[in-house]
């Protein structure tokens, strides 16, 4: 490799070069909306093709036996595939995706990649209460994340990828671009930059551009017109969105107290839940699968009260069991669902107890669904951006950011509950979310405090090759082998204290030495830190590759201190990349 293709690796791979990020961001987007695009086909095409359904949602055209012999070769096999699957192997999902970004910088395995593809085919497949969002989330980071790995970028470019296939997902799934961008900030980089919009924007643009050349330019939902009669209605939709908000709160308690299962065998668990769901689809077999169809009739007002009502009650069960027990599917569809049944309900009511003004039950049932997806997995801008693109309707803004903000509002400030997630996390136990400081020193590259005039050199120089070390001016001398640092006053008084010795031991000479760790040219601020914290060193020498060959610098505790209080205007991105 001559060095000009060295160089464009450098600022592709390292450097915070907007351009090169953006092409990996293009290619993670249009990876991870395949990886979709596949995901939701193998969903799909075998319910139509294999079995005598009108829609890949229509499980209610299903006899009885057959919903439960689905669900219960769905179960098994489940159970059967983790029980081949190491426990530390297993994660799988959103809640995998959080984790990964706080602990591990956004790398995420191959291997749990496949086995969420292949786990929540199953689960949908067979007929389980969930949703796909959640899985989509977790490949669409992870595709975009091997993308990352291989291209080498450094670990604060790499989070950002890994936020660009969350955009990418969300984006394909519900064909909400917009969408897709402020969920993947808002919940997962849980930041919004400049340098994060950009290639997170593209990534969303490129999926919901795969999305919509398979599956056309149709949303998620068949979203009639909506109709906002009277600002009379303004304190009915308050009342909606109290009622999301205490609707979040049974939901997001409900998956505690199934918590307390987690500690069960991996048989009684999930077994449990697929009995379940099993014996309630006997009665109302629509709370099977995405239930996508359904929320569509409730939507169109379809959907008489009593089964609406039995419906979300339902789904609140199943949906508050699987994410308790970790089951390998989703819990954003099911949340949509909860939502659009107690909107479609409240509508209906309102109909029922004013006859004479005319109202849109699904303008209700599109509030409710933001005001659900807003409180339990706390993005309320998330949610109200996929209102406004699923409607196509600037009038949904005014009254969807009353219910999302009331909903938002019993959750976080009565009751105190993080978001479902969080819970799922067990809480600070397995996750923490970074406080201010530590996202400023996660998203910045080692490079920026880093001090790069140092030389290696080797621990005994003669009185020449001194000379030459003494002529580059360094800051420091590196001794690789030894892991220390030597001031290079300390090589001058040696030289000229025994102007006969023809070689100098930098290791027994008087001098001030720092011992000194090893870390990645890829690390950031927040990784030199740990590192030196566990360590208990002071200085860290910062090499291009992990064979840990080349060193670019050095960077002390000290000059990381120095950056956070007086941090330096931003520099031109080609000039900071070290050659």
């Amino acid at each position: 490799m001559n060095r000009l293709q060295q160089y464009w690796l450098n600022l592709i791979s390292l450097s915070d070069n907007q351009i090169g990020l953006a092409g990996l961001a293009l290619l993670s987007g249009l990876l991870s909306g395949a990886v979709i695009t596949l995901f939701r086909l193998a969903i799909e095409l075998p319910l139509v093709s294999w079995l005598p359904m009108t829609s890949p949602e229509a499980y209610e055209t299903l006899p009885v036996n057959w919903r439960i012999a689905l669900l219960l070769g769905g179960g098994v096999l489940l159970i059967a595939l983790f029980y081949c699957v190491k426990p530390t192997k297993r994660g799988v999902g959103v809640t995998h995706v959080l984790q990964r970004m706080e602990r591990h910088q956004g790398y995420l395995p191959r291997s749990n990649l496949i086995l969420q593809w292949v786990a929540a085919v199953i689960a949908i497949v067979s007929g389980h209460s969930v949703g796909r969002e959640g899985p989509a989330i977790h490949m669409g980071a992870g595709t975009a994340s091997l993308i990352g790995q291989r291209a080498g970028l450094a670990h604060h470019r790499l989070r950002i990828l890994a936020g660009c296939g969350v955009a990418s997902a969300i984006s394909a799934s519900f064909n909400t671009p917009m969408a897709g961008v402020i969920f993947a900030m808002e919940v997962v980089l849980l930041e919004y930059s400049i340098r994060g919009f950009i290639p997170i924007i593209l990534a969303s643009v490129t999926g919901a551009i795969v999305s919509r050349a398979v599956f056309g330019h149709e949303t998620a939902f068949n979203v009639p017109a909506l109709n906002f009669h009277s600002l009379w209605e303004i304190p009915y939709i308050l009342l909606l969105g109290l009622a999301a908000g205490l609707v979040s709160t049974i939901f997001i308690y409900g998956v505690k107290i199934f918590q307390k299962l987690i500690n069960l065998p991996l048989w009684m668990r999930w077994g449990s839940l697929t009995l379940a769901t099993a014996a309630i689809s006997i009665y109302l077999p629509e709370v099977l699968g995405i239930g996508y169809d359904t929320v569509n009739a409730t939507l169109a007002g379809e959907v008489v009260i009593s089964t609406v009502l039995l419906l979300l009650a339902a789904k609140l069960l199943l949906a508050a069991w699987a994410a308790g027990v970790a089951f390998p599917a989703g819990i954003i569809g099911p949340t949509l669902f909860i939502g659009a049944a107690l909107g479609g309900l409240m509508g209906q009511l309102s109909a029922w107890w004013f006859p004479e003004y005319p109202i849109s039950v699904g303008f209700y049932a599109m509030l409710g669904m933001g005001a659900l997806m807003g409180a339990v997995l706390r993005a309320p801008l998330a949610a109200l951006v996929a209102l406004l693109e699923l409607t196509a309707n600037p009038n949904i803004i005014m009254p969807g950011m009353l219910a999302i903000v009331i909903a938002s509002l019993v959750v976080n400030e009565i009751f105190r509950l993080p978001s479902v997630f969080h819970v799922q996390l067990g809480g600070n136990r397995l996750y923490r979310a970074p406080d201010p400081v530590q996202q400023m020193l996660r998203n910045t590259w080692v490079v920026e405090a880093m001090q790069q005039s140092v030389v290696k050199v080797e621990r005994k120089l003669g009185r020449e090759a001194a000379g030459f070390v003494l002529q580059r001016d360094p800051d420091w001398l590196l001794l690789a082998e030894e892991e220390l640092l030597v001031p290079p006053a300390a090589l001058v008084e040696a030289l000229t204290a025994d102007p006969e010795a023809e070689s100098i031991d930098l290791v027994t000479i008087p001098a001030k030495r720092q011992a000194v760790g090893r870390i990645s040219l890829k690390a950031n601020l927040q990784d030199a830190l740990d590192l030196m914290q566990s360590s208990q060193l002071q200085w860290l020498a910062v090499y291009r590759d992990e064979r840990f060959g080349h060193c670019t610098g050095v960077v002390s505790r000290e000059d990381i201190d120095n950056y956070y209080h007086y941090r330096p205007k931003p520099a031109d991105d080609a000039a900071k990349a070290p050659l």
